[in-house]
């Protein structure tokens, strides 16, 4: 199995409803189901005659299958690629390896179950908990090129910051990290992770050591600031990064599992709407934690602009996202920002620009 492909399922579940829920979840993620296993006895057969492609599975498991026992369990270990066991009942269970809940929808059964795909050395938990987390996250995420995704990640983060709330931005456009250097920012890493840069502002950039550490990175973050928004750049491709173990698609994969909402910004033109429509068509088959909202970048004015954003919002709202919004073309703003290497409330506070994302800040509720 390689590092873009997705993993191939054996289950061994007798509780019928339990193993149609989880078969048929991973099967509409595109992940195939190569085995239904009803006992032991049938498990042992099909991995025995199917070496090649047993060792390449992810075997799913219930302590309710007949047949099975933790020994059984750690024999079989060796014969496939991954194990993860699911059980009503952890406590009555807890002598079986790696067991979870079963999880209540089939974005936390995903959820779970990628977690073994990118670190199969890494236990994950059974739930990941956002109760007792302090932040506010939104990841950035650009239907294709230059739409301005990062223009708006960082500006957002500013006027958050101006709201006195504590903001971390987070640069995380492994293909083109470029948000210290739009501001003139050098030595972006300490001690803690992160560098303050104005009252209430940090910035934070994930290279390929970071990535390593990155649950525990965030886990503090969560724990400081009010609100972290994570420039992800291209999300293009997005079904294959988050079952991907390599270093670039950390940080996409935290903010899909972890995140509160993926903003997903689109541009106006003919090839800005076609990226769209590939991102939401990848969207509506892959189940991910974060609320998803979209935003339309540089509207035309006039009629050219009613037509546009109509067909944004064809594309955007079958999504079912919780926020649509319309950003217009504000050239000389971004411009004028770019040239001075500042934020849009440094350069010109009274641009359309600038007041079309301080009224998102405002309307952000950590």
């Amino acid at each position: 199995m390689s590092n873009q492909e997705l993993p191939v399922v054996i289950t061994a579940i007798a509780d019928a409803q339990v193993e149609g829920f989880i078969a048929s979840t991973l099967f509409a993620q595109g992940w195939s189901v190569i085995f239904r296993a009803i006992d032991v006895e049938s498990l042992q057969e099909y991995l025995k005659k199917n070496p090649e492609e047993s060792a390449n599975a992810l075997l799913i498991y219930a302590p309710d299958l007949p047949g099975i026992s933790p020994e059984t369990i750690s024999r079989l270990a060796i014969q496939v690629k991954q194990i993860v066991g699911f059980s009503q009942q952890l406590e009555v269970d807890a002598s079986f390896p790696d067991l979870h809940r079963v999880p209540e929808t089939p974005t936390d059964l995903v959820s779970i179950v990628r977690g073994f795909v990118r670190a199969p050395m890494v236990r994950q938990m059974s739930q990941i908990s956002r109760q007792n987390r302090k932040s506010h996250v939104i990841a950035i995420g650009s239907a294709g090129s230059d739409t301005g995704c990062t223009t708006i990640a960082l500006n957002l983060a500013m006027e958050l910051s101006v709201l006195e709330k504590s903001t971390l931005i987070i640069d995380a456009n492994f293909r083109a990290p470029s948000i210290a250097a739009l501001i003139a920012i050098r030595n972006v890493q300490s001690d803690t992770g992160w560098r303050t840069i104005a009252p209430h502002l940090a910035i934070a950039e994930i290279t390929q050591s970071e990535a390593t550490t990155i649950n525990q990175f965030m886990e503090n973050a969560v724990q400081v600031f009010d609100v972290i928004i994570i420039d992800l750049g291209s999300i293009s491709g997005l079904s294959n990064r988050l079952t991907d173990r390599r270093w670039t698609s950390t940080m996409t994969t935290w903010s899909c599992d972890q995140g509160d909402e993926l903003m997903v910004i689109a541009r106006p033109d003919l090839l800005g709407i076609h990226r769209l429509e590939q991102v939401g068509e990848l969207l509506e088959k892959t189940s991910i934690r974060a609320q998803l909202s979209f935003t339309l970048n540089m509207r035309s004015q006039g009629r050219k602009g009613e037509d546009e954003e109509a067909r944004f919002l064809s594309i955007a709202t079958r999504l079912r996202p919780i926020c649509v919004r319309v950003i217009g073309k504000d050239a000389r703003a971004a411009s004028a920002a770019l040239e001075q290497k500042a934020t849009l409330i440094e350069v010109n506070e009274r641009s359309a620009l600038r007041k079309s994302i301080a009224k998102i800040a405002s309307e952000i509720k950590p």
